[in-house]
């Protein structure tokens, strides 16, 4: 039988440090990516729920029914701790089959280094709007850690003090978790603070030191074995209870949970998120329902803790009106071509939530949202002004950036929203939000010139090129000048690497005909169909620049031919 317990994540910690808590051999990779850790210390910081921890219990002096790993405390990427197995164990220890992540990314943060890089926090952060700012850096004068950062009401602070949570957690424990000596330890070593900020300090050590050391925030359900099963049966027994909770079965996530209360006010919003699915194709399963939902009611930062029968009175009358403005969505991407890319490649969500945001704001019925866009070219001024604002967002990364204070899906998605909000029923504000942009400052440039291709999106810039082709895949990446021969010849890698560089070849093209040889000779002697295929892949049609040595001039001329295509899309 299972049993629930709570523990503090300095417990839990503790418990890691000792091995009580280990990861089975049947466990996957810590996959998080950084900024997905500092976001679950804000979180923390908030005391928003992150889900429950699953755990199977074995026993001391039984023989361990897995081999298994301790958690990773210093992350490298493709790195992993060697497993363990032992005849007999000689502690009891708990397997975690649901919840790796988040205690790995807790670990990790508190005790640890991400490639090399230490979690900071801003203690000037603003603790009285629940904006708090962490950053993995390698020290305190890296560039990561920006002195400017991005204000709870959008503006710019330009103070921060940024300090490490490992050295936070050390004072803490020597301290016996009182926050007064720890505050004045620190600002004893910094004089510069005016009270006002000294007072913001001191909050912010206090509730960190209340989250980390007091609060019994992490759910622990624990199941025992059932040692009356034979071995293999219970490890059968444990592996189909991870990949339920891991590969696509029951998911105990802070949506799901949101799901579960949306449907304890009304039991018709199951079936809403059920029938939900069929815009799955463009992105939109119930996690991503869900977070429209606050967005079309102007709140970008609800979450399950105020999650109220609003929400579920708000799905009850315009449930047919969002689906009507998924559909309005899913033609716009049918019209312009970009349905494809959405589909297979799934890119950032986040310019999507906005055209359903604006077309659900129209006043309009349910039909005509559908059909919003037909004929768009011709005579609707908003779908040009939609088509300029998705293409130049995605091409210079917009939906995809972190850092100067922004991240795509919180900062982003509010400061968007703040912009559309002033904007229903009106134009398509696309000048605003690139005024935005300059002004966040993100690196952002409406005009499209050859000095920035290799800043821009690879993936959307290779759509482009090849002109959004019905089934878009990307085949073998290639280089058009074989690296090999580039290398021999000193040319910087920098260069050879290029996205000018690059295009898409078949896999048996690439590894076989082509294959390290001169790009003018495969041309002249395995291209059957020459002008074909100067045309799809933008090479330029002077033989001269399929030469090697002219590598150089070769660069100049096709980021050309790119500049022209980017520039014709628009």
């Amino acid at each position: 039988m299972s049993s629930w317990s709570s523990l503090r994540i300095v417990e839990c910690i503790e418990k890691i440090e000792r091995e009580e808590l280990v990861l089975p051999v049947v466990q996957r990779d810590f996959v998080w990516k950084s900024e997905k850790i500092e976001l679950l210390f804000d979180t923390l910081l908030k005391g928003d729920s992150f889900g429950g921890i699953m755990t199977i219990k074995d026993l001391k002096g039984k023989k361990p029914i897995f081999a298994y790993r301790e958690f990773i405390k210093d992350y490298q990427k493709s790195m992993n701790n060697s497993s363990k197995e032992l005849n007999t164990l000689k502690k009891d220890l708990s397997y975690v089959v649901d919840g790796q992540q988040r205690l790995s990314a807790f670990y990790i943060g508190i005790k640890g280094t991400y490639e090399n890089k230490q979690l900071y926090f801003d203690l000037l952060s603003e603790i009285e709007h629940k904006n708090f700012n962490f950053k993995f850096a390698q020290n305190e004068t890296s560039k990561e850690l920006k002195e400017e950062v991005d204000n709870f009401d959008g503006s710019l602070k330009n103070r921060t003090f940024w300090y490490p949570i490992h050295d936070l957690y050390t004072r803490i424990e020597d301290y016996g978790h009182n926050d007064e000596s720890v505050s004045e330890e620190i600002l004893d070593e910094y004089t510069e603070f005016t009270n006002e900020e000294i007072r913001r300090i001191e909050k912010n050590i206090r509730n960190l030191i209340s989250q980390l050391f007091n609060y019994p925030n992490i759910g622990i359900c624990e199941v025992p074995i059932n040692r009356k099963l034979g071995e293999i049966e219970n490890r059968i027994r444990v592996v189909e209870l991870f990949r339920r909770l891991n590969q696509g079965g029951t998911k105990l996530d802070g949506f799901e949970l949101m799901a579960s209360k949306l449907k304890g006010f009304d039991s018709k919003n199951e079936k809403f998120l059920h029938d939900i699915e069929k815009y799955s194709d463009i992105g939109f399963g119930k996690d991503e329902v869900i977070k429209l939902i606050f967005i079309l009611q102007d709140d970008h930062k609800k979450t399950i803790v105020n999650i109220t029968k609003d929400d579920s009175d708000f799905i009850k009358q315009y449930k047919e009106r969002i689906e009507c403005a998924l559909d309005g969505t899913r033609f716009f991407l049918e019209q312009s071509n970009l349905y494809r890319f959405f589909k297979d490649e799934k890119p950032s969500i986040i310019p999507l939530y906005f055209i359903v945001y604006f077309l659900f704001h129209q006043e309009k019925n349910c039909e005509e949202i559908k059909t919003y866009f037909k004929n768009s070219e011709i005579n609707n001024k908003n779908y040009l002004l939609i088509y300029r604002w998705i293409f130049l967002s995605m091409l210079n990364k917009v939906f995809r950036r972190r850092g100067a204070g922004w991240t795509a899906y919180s900062t982003g998605i509010r400061k968007i929203l703040n912009i559309l909000k002033n904007y229903k029923n009106k134009d398509f504000p696309t000048d605003k939000l690139f005024d935005m942009y300059n002004n966040h400052p993100l690196d952002f440039d409406e005009r499209i010139k050859a000095k920035w291709l290799d800043t821009y999106d690879f993936d959307f810039l290779m759509y482009i090129i090849y002109e959004k082709p019905k089934t878009f895949r990307k085949n073998d990446i290639d280089h058009i000048h074989p690296k090999s021969i580039l290398d021999k010849k000193g040319y910087e890698s920098n260069k050879i690497n290029s996205i000018v560089n690059f295009q898409l070849l078949d896999y048996s093209t690439n590894r076989g005909d082509k294959n390290d040889k001169e790009l003018g000779d495969w041309i002249i002697k395995s291209v059957k169909n020459q002008k074909d295929y100067l045309k799809i892949h933008l090479i330029p049609n002077d033989n001269k620049l399929w030469i090697s040595s002219n590598f150089n001039d070769f660069l100049e001329e096709r980021a050309k031919l790119i500049v022209k295509k980017l520039k014709k899309e628009l």
